[in-house]
């Protein structure tokens, strides 16, 4: 099978992905809706802490099945890009306020190296960038219970043509190697790894795909995980 047939036939199972999804979204919105909606009823008339903390946590459950359902649809039918130029530096330095406060809550140090992009301005859809470094950041968090993430952010040159590069890396639990080429494949499970569950790296893979750029893996069990991901710095679409 040539690399054309290949890419025919992950087409065909992103298609079928999308239908599932939206069959899905709509099967199940409904019933989750009417749960959510019980389930804050009773926790506003709830008289003791245990019938509380109860409501709370279907209350949490319900969130995250409306999560994986968008996920999901957002691999299968990601939104097109919103192209707009904006600098670099402060986007970085938003991004990296936010994960910071999260990092910390979970005993994380967060560190951020993008000096060299200040008054560097590039061409692209900000919001799914932010939606590629969030999936990497959550993916290196749920990977430790201390330890430390770093943002690494420069812009390179590669066959005359301008890139930024965003390299997420941490000290937590290596990929193993015999599952690190499946770790973007939305159908796998990255329990055994130490990873988290969802649709986080395929997330990160597809708007990446999307965005013109690539991402790519370096992992081990002593030195943690590395991931890099490469964007022009002017959007095609």
């Amino acid at each position: 099978m040539d690399n054309g047939e290949l890419d025919e036939l992950e087409r065909h199972k992103i298609d079928a992905l999308a239908e599932f999804a939206a069959g899905v979204g709509h099967e199940l919105n409904n019933p989750l809706a009417i749960i959510s909606g019980r389930a804050q009823q009773l926790l506003s008339r709830a008289a003791d802490d245990d019938s509380r903390r109860s409501l709370a946590v279907i209350m949490a459950q319900v969130r995250r099945a409306y999560e994986m359902i968008a996920d999901i649809r957002l691999f299968a039918r990601p939104p097109v890009p919103q192209p707009q130029t904006f600098d670099v530096l402060p986007f970085l330095t938003e991004i990296a306020n936010a994960q910071t406060q999260r990092c910390s809550e979970n005993g994380i140090t967060f560190e951020l190296k993008a000096e060299s992009l200040d008054n560097v301005q590039m061409v692209s859809d900000p919001t799914q960038i932010r939606v590629i470094i969030d999936a990497l950041c959550k993916n290196s968090m749920e990977a430790m219970r201390d330890g430390r993430i770093c943002l690494k952010c420069e812009q390179t040159t590669r066959n005359d043509e301008q890139f930024i590069t965003f390299k997420v890396s941490d000290n937590g639990n290596g990929i193993p190697k015999k599952i690190r080429q499946l770790i973007f494949c939305p159908y796998f499970s990255g329990r055994d790894a130490g990873r988290g569950l969802g649709f986080g790296l395929s997330k990160a893979w597809r708007i990446t795909q999307q965005l013109g750029g690539k991402i790519t893996v370096k992992s081990n069990a002593k030195s943690g995980t590395a991931f890099c991901v490469e964007l022009p710095m002017r959007s095609k679409n």
